[in-house]
């Protein structure tokens, strides 16, 4: 089953990909330039109406749904970067070792 649902979610996001490249194609665009959380949600909101349209009119709504994903585009971004390091500062209290109310209790008496 583990199996299953990793094919089903790099399906699910080679979809996505394919959806937006032929996005990018349609506005002269890289699809490196389309926002994929932008495309995943437009395709969220317009799920309903492309599972709801009938043949006819299932094309503009694809045609819609191609001119939306468009507009979520990425940034101009250079020089970004982001560095891999542990973030984890030394806290200023000892671990606690021992159940709460144990510890809890010792306070208490203290």
């Amino acid at each position: 089953m583990v199996r299953r649902e990793l094919w089903v979610h790099l399906l699910g996001y080679n979809l996505v990909r394919k959806v937006m490249a032929a996005a990018a194609c349609a506005k002269s665009l890289q699809p490196r330039q389309l926002s994929f959380a932008g495309a995943v949600q437009t395709l969220e909101e317009f799920r309903w109406l492309l599972q709801g349209s009938v043949a006819e009119a299932k094309l503009r709504v694809i045609l819609v749904l191609l001119l939306a994903v468009a507009t979520h585009q990425v940034g101009n971004r250079p020089g970004r970067v982001e560095p891999r390091a542990v973030k984890r500062r030394p806290k200023q209290y000892p671990r606690l070792m021992k159940p709460r109310d144990q510890a809890r209790a010792e306070l208490l008496r203290d």
